[in-house]
């Protein structure tokens, strides 16, 4: 779902702010799957910021699919 202008996917109950930030990576981005699990309740997956190339943001704060959503973070980029 998006907004309007069609630039960031608009805030559900189940994500707030909307999308993920900009520079959160994951191995899981690199795996070809069909889509058809949801790996929402399994998470187990290491994350990483390109900006910092490390578990942590340049905010000092560490990185995951769930932090890393927060518009309050000083380092948040949306997608």
């Amino acid at each position: 779902m998006t907004d309007p202008t069609g630039d960031v996917p608009a805030p559900s109950a189940s994500n707030p702010t909307g999308s993920p930030c900009l520079h959160l990576r994951s191995k899981g981005m690199y795996v070809y799957t069909d889509g058809s699990h949801d790996d929402s309740q399994d998470d187990c997956a290491q994350y990483w910021c390109l900006r910092t190339s490390k578990d942590v943001g340049p905010d000092h704060g560490f990185v995951n699919r769930d932090d890393c959503r927060d518009a309050g973070r000083p380092c948040y980029e949306p997608y």
